[in-house]
């Protein structure tokens, strides 16, 4: 994939480690043509994009402040075109959370509440213009799922988006990641629900980024009561059913490495360090290097290195 230019130098310490802001060359150039209002470069990266690249792009889209005051102009020139129409719905929802911020429901300040649910109302209507110019369009399922959960839509029909989705596109992996965010306690549902979920899911899209959702549910889950954090992850029930999905996942035969791969790299090489797969996290941490790490599991590039040393250790020794 031409994302991948990792240097050629032997894994070093947490100095080496370079933290990438965007993970490909199209991803900033996007980034670049957003903050200018350039959309004629903008549209050409988001409708040249893959599958996978479209996922990331999008959420790039979807935080780009200021989005929101000139993409109605692009709209307006172009009444047909649903790209513009998929960029103001995915922006919409972040809109929509800067209002309400991440505080807890009651602390938000009650003047805040219309105008986060009138923006809403505005992403839901250009999600529904931009799959009635383009009814193929998946992204658009993916981002009304997001929708659902946010205005508190029943179960039923987070359920019937999640279905329009997997029937374009079966293993749509933001997609799959924000149907489950829906089923966790949080927002209404069990972990049983949740962990249901990752398995049939996984179970029905071997080779793909899916089975990585076993992984996800046994990361949240390891917090809850009296699982004592991180040391969940090595009991051997645990640590079997994600060495398993690494399996049916980045290590299967029919397994395509795309943009969303060092993603799921870092998440299973720090859950099977700590299931003590050391072996196996090893050549996770090999393809990792120092170029594709990603912060949301390691928090600090020292404790990564710290984690890669424990494992090569460990390995080294058994």
């Amino acid at each position: 994939m031409r994302f991948f230019k990792k240097k050629e130098r032997p894994a070093g310490g947490a100095d080496d480690i370079e933290i990438q802001d965007y993970w490909d060359d199209g991803s900033e150039s996007l980034a670049e043509a957003l903050e200018e209002q350039e959309w004629v470069s903008a549209r050409k990266i988001l409708a040249g994009a893959d599958t996978d690249e479209l996922m990331y792009y999008m959420s790039i889209v979807s935080d780009a402040r200021g989005v929101e005051e000139w993409i109605p102009e692009v709209i307006r020139r172009d009444p047909d075109d649903p790209l513009p129409r998929l960029v103001r719905g995915a922006r919409a929802i972040s809109w929509a959370w800067d209002v309400r911020g991440t505080t807890t429901a009651d602390q938000v300040p009650p003047d805040a509440w219309p105008v986060f649910f009138r923006r809403l109302a505005l992403a839901e209507d250009s999600l529904d213009e931009a799959l009635e110019r383009d009814p193929t369009c998946a992204e658009a399922w993916h981002y009304k799922i997001i929708l659902g959960r946010a205005r508190q839509l029943p179960a039923e029909e987070e359920w019937r988006r999640f279905h329009h989705l997997i029937e374009l596109n079966p293993s749509h992996y933001y997609g799959h990641k924000q149907m489950y965010e829906g089923l966790l306690p949080k927002w209404g549902g069990s972990w049983d629900e949740a962990f249901k979920f990752a398995r049939v899911q996984s179970a029905a899209n071997p080779g793909t980024h899916i089975p990585h959702l076993i992984s996800m549910a046994h990361l949240d889950f390891r917090w809850e009561g009296d699982n004592e954090g991180s040391k969940y992850l090595g009991r051997e029930e645990v640590s079997s059913e994600i060495y398993e999905a690494a399996w049916q996942s980045v290590w299967h035969d029919d397994y395509e490495t795309t943009i969303l791969t060092p993603n799921l790299w870092n998440s299973f090489a720090y859950t099977l360090t700590y299931g003590r797969y050391f072996k196996s996290a090893c050549t996770l941490y090999n393809a990792i290097g120092d170029d594709f790490v990603r912060l949301f599991l390691w928090r600090s590039k020292e404790r990564y290195v710290e984690m890669r040393e424990w494992a090569r250790e460990e390995a080294a020794e058994g």
